[in-house]
């Protein structure tokens, strides 16, 4: 049985796409294509799949289908399979992959802002060493909910290592770099503005001279900047946000050793919950920025940063339970993070107010004709 469906009109052929990964199996000794591996697997992460096991399981299960678009000349891998594939594939070349058809779907990154952050998989840690667990660092685009692409922390290190990576990857030309104080270094701001780009450097107090002088010159003089005015209601909580920016930097010492800053940014957040009684809260952020934008616009552009806590993270560990994933592998937990960020983009292609992520990954387990519709928009040819 063949499943029809109408085919958009295609732009990239992700089969194609992983045909050009390079095989690390000996040429003459494998049974199973690569690209069909991966194109199994991608549908199995979609079902739900959470592992090598799942992966194998769900071929078998829906084999019919599969062999709809897939040749199969050798049926189902086994888990087996699955397993060395992830375990030993590049990893570098299969985020590729992911990044190629980000790229595709945005044609340019001048003029979006990039955020920049790193993620721990929990489950990854070796039981007793809290700090053991895999870390990538992931570049993500709010305004199209697309993943650029991540590095791998390195052992015993941190997300300063990864940063000059994942920068030197993406072509971000006129776009806006933003990064949490943990990524706010004068080599950082330098790698992207020889890049043509414009960082948005949050600060706290391991930059301690800078933030002492950014705060306290903030502070002081705040009724004499340009500010912009906020106020959000969203389910019982008043956010009321005020953004405060200068531009006229000679008084701040600090800042000289910060290539092309041109921009101090103060944003302060006042938070009331209603549940019976109020309670409030209040915090202060600083920023520093290469960019000259208005406070208006500064005021979106550090909002819009968190969205790759409050949009990639959290649907990774809410919609696919990535903090309990237990691959741990060689290359495996980096190519299953992959995978789920492939079939993430995949599914918030159809995603409404009205329909949430969770039921979306339900849909494709159990409606095959609207699987079809979620391979089509990462222009699988059926």
């Amino acid at each position: 049985m063949k499943f029809q469906m109408e085919v958009l009109p295609l732009r990239m052929n992700i089969v194609e796409i992983f045909e050009e990964l390079p095989d690390f199996r000996v040429r003459g000794r494998t049974s199973y294509p690569l690209s069909e591996v991966l194109v199994i697997s991608l549908c199995a992460v979609l079902a739900g799949a959470e592992d090598y096991e799942d992966m194998a399981e769900y071929g078998r299960q829906k084999s019919e289908f599969l062999g709809s678009f897939l040749e199969l000349k050798a049926g189902i891998p086994s888990h087996d399979t699955f397993n060395r594939v992830y375990r030993y594939m590049d990893r570098a070349a299969f985020t590729h992959c992911l990044s190629r058809w980000s790229a595709e779907i945005i044609g340019s990154l001048s003029e979006l802002q990039i955020n920049i952050d790193g993620k721990v998989l929990r489950a990854t840690s070796q039981r007793g060493k809290r700090t053991s667990g895999l870390c990538l660092v992931n570049a993500w685009v709010a305004e199209h909910c697309l993943s650029l692409g991540q590095v791998k922390v390195d052992a015993k290190s941190n997300e300063k290592t990864a940063i000059p990576a994942i920068l030197e990857d993406i072509d971000i030309k006129g776009a806006l770099v933003s990064i949490d104080a943990m990524g706010t270094h004068t080599k950082f701001a330098a790698q992207i503005r020889a890049k043509e780009g414009h960082y948005l450097l949050a600060l706290k107090k391991n930059q301690k001279a800078l933030y002492e002088q950014v705060s306290d010159w903030m502070t002081r003089h705040q009724d004499s900047f340009e500010k912009a005015e906020e106020t959000d209601y969203v389910g019982g909580r008043i956010e009321e946000r005020i953004t405060y920016l200068c531009q006229d930097l000679p008084f701040l010492d600090a800042l000289k050793e910060w290539p092309d800053c041109q921009s101090v940014i103060m944003s302060h957040y006042e938070r009331s919950f209603k549940n019976g009684k109020e309670d409030r809260s209040s915090k202060t952020r600083f920023y520093i920025s290469s960019a000259r934008f208005t406070a208006q616009e500064f005021g979106k552009a550090t909002r819009s940063h968190w969205s790759i806590e409050n949009q990639l993270h959290w649907y990774l560990d809410v919609v696919f339970l990535e903090d309990r994933q237990r691959v741990r592998k060689d290359h495996g937990p980096d190519n299953m993070a992959t995978a789920r960020k492939m079939a993430l983009q995949m599914l918030l292609q159809h995603k409404t107010k009205a329909t949430s992520l969770k039921k979306l990954r339900k849909r494709a387990t159990w409606n095959q004709d609207f699987l079809l519709q979620v391979l089509a928009s990462m222009q699988i040819e059926l």
